[in-house]
């Protein structure tokens, strides 16, 4: 319980209060103030306490004030003070309502946001359901954390995800170690389509023609005349001996036997037949010689053409140009690969036996009729052409199958798609980069942190099981005690029962207005104006009463009701007359089951109708001073004297600004409508009762007609009333910023005392 303010510094209007006298506060506890003189500042002060954060007070600091602010207060449990930005002491327990409560927790203005919808439902659950919303709240907040660590994590990983793929199936890419050779056919065959009119013009392989050497080879070196004269051969050897005709002698010899003409000799024209060498000459070069020669010389041409240097040019031009048939094709399919050995080398296979077999021809055509028999280089040379031949055919074999594999890439290239085919070259490469170590690290952090979601996610979804089933025990009890209030300060609306939900993360609560049986959704500061909302189905009174409604209900839900210290800031500003002994009703309730009640207010009315409920040794009544223009002090106050002369206390101020100029032009104006209200409860005390304020009394006299003694003046009442609102905090917002114009102030102060007469 607050025992009393000891003293206030340099925090609003309070610049240097310190409270002398009997200001202790009682169990009711009731503090008449002016607008402007405190009451704020004060439930400001009390709420930075309760919550413990000194923002609130130095956000206060006296403006123009270069000391820091300080509070000390007494309560049962020992002093309470702010120094050098902190509180010290045991907080007593606060319940406050003020215009921040309202505009946290029920409306800001003249509509319902989501921050007002989550404010409430935390009013609502109470604090074992502020607890599990705490919880799901800080869940949820990790978990907006942990999708901002993925998304981050993601961004990195997609810069490696090509456009088209989505980076789920890229996760799940798997492992290939065939990956590289995929790629590598997969560029083969898109490189294909793309040339795919051109490689149906391009040229399989060429087969090689298999060299044959002359099967009459041995046959014709081994050939001899067993007929033959020994002494012709003898003589005719001797002969070319002697003349050094080794080498060509018998073929110059046999030429020249073809020039005899009619027995004389070629040179000398000398008859020969009588000469026995002539003789020999035509035995040893007979027919069946010349035949030889004939077969030998035929016999080295057909050599020269199967085995002889342009075959073997043709054969070697063949290979390279199927190597590079080969290297083509090789870019757009894969081919068995002929290609040469050692032992197929045709220029060496063809040239060394070419040689060996010239070099024997030679050795026969010298010596026709000797058997020439092969030798060992002429042996070994034609083995190995003979496996020049057997290379030859496995070439051509697999020529023949690599000839195969190009026809059926031609046909297959006869529906080649290239747009998907590089969907799939696309696809094979993002499988290899899936797998590089840098990309593998960043989907692994991926799965670790998907993993720590999940687990945060099966946290909320415990904590919010918990909360829901504690919301379901209080949330109906709750919507039925606020329409419970709202009937007892007799309003004419009521709530459906509210209801909670999680949009946005954080749970929050909803409810809409029940009007005539019409059930009516609260809206929010966007809904059009031409839908029927809180902002335009709610008056301000009824607003205030709603919000009143919502404060008692928490309070009856309140555990710890008991140990409460109640503060209202003026709890009737904007409320119909008709509600003001509910309104006191109720803060009177509220005094007998908490530990106090303090209420402010600039109406003494309101607080004099309170006061009468209360037993003498329970109340107190105190005022915020004005000291200057600058300081407020906390004194006593007599109720019963303030309610008497208060309205001649405020006549006399009036007439002081519009003769003098004198007064704070805002205390000026809030004096208009009481002097109006008491004016018109003077006159007709049995039709406006002391509850009775100036909106009240306007719609009474509209009400009576034209007939009604004050329907003269009923424009100038409510025109009075309208301008007064503007400065008044609880009907409008911006009321502490308001301009006062003083032409315009003295102009309406100067018709109020012509009303009540003070003034002709």
């Amino acid at each position: 319980m607050i025992q009393r303010i000891i003293s206030i510094k340099n925090i609003g209007r309070f610049k240097n209060c310190a409270a002398a006298g009997d200001v202790t506060f009682r169990q009711y506890t009731l503090i008449f103030a002016e607008n402007a003189r405190g009451k704020t500042t004060l439930c400001d002060i009390l709420r930075s306490l309760s919550k413990a954060d000194p923002a609130i007070v130095i956000g206060r600091t006296t403006l123009g004030s270069a000391d820091r602010p300080e509070v000390q207060l007494l309560t049962a449990n020992g002093p309470v003070s702010f120094r050098n930005g902190a509180w010290t002491g045991i907080r007593p327990d606060l319940a406050i309502f003020d215009s921040a409560y309202v505009r946290e927790n029920v409306y800001a203005g003249d509509s319902v946001d989501t921050e007002h919808r989550r404010n409430l439902y935390r009013v609502i659950v109470g604090a074992q359901g502020v607890a599990h919303a705490n919880q799901v709240v800080q869940l949820d907040e990790q978990i907006r954390d942990k999708n901002a660590e993925i998304r981050e994590n993601r961004a990195s990983i997609q810069g490696y995800v090509p456009r088209g793929i989505a980076i789920e199936a890229f996760f799940g890419f798997e492992l290939d170690p065939d990956i590289d050779g995929k790629i590598a056919a997969k560029e083969q065959e898109l490189d294909a389509a793309r040339q795919a009119v051109q490689l149906q013009q391009r040229p399989g392989l060429t087969m090689l023609e298999p060299p044959v050497f002359p099967v009459e080879f041995s046959q014709v070196l081994a050939r001899t005349f067993a007929y033959l004269s020994a002494d012709a051969e003898r003589r005719v050897q001797e002969h070319v001996i002697r003349h050094a005709m080794q080498v060509h002698g018998e073929t110059w010899i046999t030429e020249g036997l073809n020039y005899l003409r009619e027995g004389a000799c070629p040179f000398c024209n000398q008859p020969v037949e009588a000469v026995d060498l002539i003789r020999d000459y035509n035995t040893y070069f007979s027919r069946q010689y010349r035949e030889l020669r004939d077969d030998v010389d035929r016999l080295r041409g057909q050599v020269d053409i199967s085995i002889g240097e342009r075959r073997a040019a043709g054969l070697a031009q063949v290979i390279l140009q199927n190597q590079s048939r080969v290297e083509y094709w090789q870019r757009y399919t894969e081919l068995p690969i002929p290609g040469p050995t050692a032992a197929l080398d045709p220029g060496r296979a063809l040239g060394r036996l070419h040689q060996s077999a010239q070099r024997l021809l030679q050795i026969k055509a010298s010596h026709p009729l000797d058997a020439v028999p092969s030798d060992p280089e002429f042996t070994g040379d034609l083995a190995a052409f003979e496996e020049f031949r057997a290379a030859l055919a496995s070439y051509n074999a697999a020529t023949a199958t690599a000839n195969e594999a190009i026809a059926a890439k031609k046909t297959q290239l006869q529906t080649a798609d290239v747009g998907q085919t590089e969907v799939e070259l696309i696809g094979l490469r993002t499988r290899k980069i899936r797998f590089a170590p840098e990309v593998v690290a960043l989907c692994d952090r991926d799965t670790q942190l998907q993993d720590q979601k999940t687990v945060l996610e099966d946290e909320k979804a415990t904590a919010r099981g918990l909360l829901d089933a504690h919301t379901q025990q209080v949330i109906a009890q709750y919507g039925q005690r606020i329409n419970w209030y709202l009937e007892r300060i007799n309003a004419s609306f009521r709530i459906t029962a509210p209801t909670h939900n999680y949009r946005g993360g954080s749970p929050s609560t909803s409810y809409q207005i029940v009007i005539n049986h019409n059930a009516v959704d609260l809206g929010d500061p966007d809904t059009a104006p031409d839908q029927p909302s809180f902002k335009n189905t709610l008056s301000g009174g009824d607003r205030s009463t709603l919000a009143l409604a919502f404060f008692f209900a928490q309070l009856e839900q309140d555990p710890n009701r008991a140990n409460k210290n109640v503060i209202f800031d003026d709890p009737f500003a904007s409320m119909d007359s008709f509600r003001r002994s509910h309104t006191v009703h109720q803060i009177f309730r509220c005094g007998q089951e908490s530990a106090q009640v303090v209420v402010l207010s600039h109406d003494p009315n309101f607080l004099h109708l309170l006061w009468e409920r209360v037993q003498p040794a329970d109340r107190k009544t105190l005022m915020f001073a004005r000291i200057g223009e600058e300081n407020t002090t906390v004194v006593e106050w007599d109720i019963e004297q303030a309610v008497r002369a208060r309205y001649r206390a405020d006549l006399e101020v009036l007439q002081g600004f519009y003769c003098d100029g004198q007064g704070e032009r805002r205390d000026i104006i809030q004096k208009l409508r009481p002097v109006l209200e008491a004016y018109c409860r003077n006159l007709y005390p049995l039709q406006f009762n002391d509850e009775e304020m100036m909106g009240g009394i306007i719609m009474l006299i509209r009400n009576g007609g034209v007939t009604h003694p004050l329907a003269p003046i009923a424009d100038d009442l409510d025109e009075i009333n309208v301008y007064c609102r503007r400065y008044h905090h609880g009907e409008n917002l911006n009321a502490a910023t308001e301009q006062v114009d003083d032409n315009e102030l003295r102009g309406y102060v100067g018709r109020t005392l012509r009303l009540v007469g003070c003034l002709t």
